[in-house]
């Protein structure tokens, strides 16, 4: 196999590729390797990924590698890493499990700035991190006493209108706020983007989003919220 022919420019990626056995032992690291841990690409080969996982993530991402290993693909999991100089790291993540080759890759994105800036407004609000908090700008949703989760515009609108009561939203409410016709929306399409709504907060944080679904009439958010334009 002949080399990249321009394997420099590697150098210049925001992200790090991660290539690791069934056992997450790493194998190859190209991309922003050092920039994101502080170790250059050799002196993480053979050495396990758990063991770089800041140890109070290490369950939540066994979690989303158990589910990897299942066929399930990750996308924007959420934990944190301690870099070779001490410090933590957030980071988000997308892979994929290719069972035929038994390895799996990893795309790595430093989000710290991000995660960072949202956690000391969260902080600097009296009793914000005791509770959910919702805000526009960026969208972002932060879970009691976890670190902020960017949100897509869709997401947002969704978790806004729920979040406008105290009672039970009907779907139509929902449908409408997202600017689509009741009448001839996929109530499908509602269903899964509440599934994958769920599932993306269990990934990055180890909660249950706390929304309740009530058949025949819709979705109701039942723990305390703040929400900020």
């Amino acid at each position: 196999m002949s080399p990249p022919p321009y394997p420099d420019l590697l150098n210049f990626l925001l992200d790090a590729v991660c290539v690791v056995d069934e056992k997450g032992t790493f194998l190859s690291i190209t991309g922003a390797c050092e920039q994101i841990f502080g170790y250059k690409p050799e002196e993480l080969i053979g050495r396990q990924m758990l063991d770089l996982v800041y140890p109070p993530d290490r369950k939540k991402t066994l979690g989303a590698v158990g589910r990897l290993m299942q066929g399930q693909l990750q996308y924007d999991f959420e934990n944190r890493y301690m870099r070779k100089d001490g410090r933590i790291v957030y980071l988000m993540w997308s892979a994929r499990w290719y069972k035929d080759k038994k390895i799996r890759v990893a795309v790595a994105r430093d989000i710290t700035d991000r995660k960072r800036t949202h956690g000391e407004q969260a902080a600097a609000q009296p009793g914000a991190l005791s509770r959910w908090r919702l805000s526009g700008s960026p969208p972002c949703l932060t879970p009691p006493d976890s670190a902020p989760i960017l949100l897509s515009r869709q997401d947002y609108i969704v978790l806004a209108t729920l979040m406008s009561k105290r009672q039970a939203v009907s779907r139509q409410e929902i449908v409408e706020a997202l600017g689509h016709d009741f009448e001839n929306y996929d109530q499908r399409r509602l269903d899964t983007q509440m599934r994958r709504l769920r599932r993306k907060v269990e990934n990055a944080c180890g909660l249950r989003l706390p929304i309740s679904t009530l058949r025949g009439v819709g979705y109701r958010f039942y723990e305390d919220v703040e929400v900020q334009d």
